[in-house]
């Protein structure tokens, strides 16, 4: 999965890295207003196998519980980027010119 997200990302360039940072900036304040506002995440922390909560502080606090929430959506957050950068990238070069691929030219030859 991460050969096919450094794939994607060397491939689409700004346009899947973009993509991928807002999705997880969405996914950490997500997390982060939804445990400030009473959501007991550890519940559901606990259902994810590679998380170890009794090595985690039980008074860590809201940003700490949000980064470790946010790092569980990881492999679908890297799903969602493979499955709708080559969209977004097509999507993106129809609509604004900036964000068309850049082709190379082969060299004129001087004959």
């Amino acid at each position: 999965m991460q050969d096919k997200v450094k794939h994607v990302l060397r491939t689409y360039g700004r346009t899947a890295l973009a993509f991928h940072a807002s999705l997880f900036v969405t996914t950490l304040s997500g997390s982060y207003a939804a445990i400030r506002y009473g959501l007991d995440i550890q519940t559901y922390l606990k259902k994810v196998p590679f998380i170890d909560l009794s090595k985690m502080d039980p008074d860590a606090g809201s940003l700490m519980l949000a980064y470790v929430s946010t790092l569980a959506t990881g492999p679908a957050r890297g799903a969602l980027t493979i499955g709708v950068s080559p969209l977004l990238a097509r999507w993106l070069a129809r609509r604004h010119r900036a964000f068309a691929p850049v082709t190379k030219k082969p060299p004129i030859s001087k004959s």
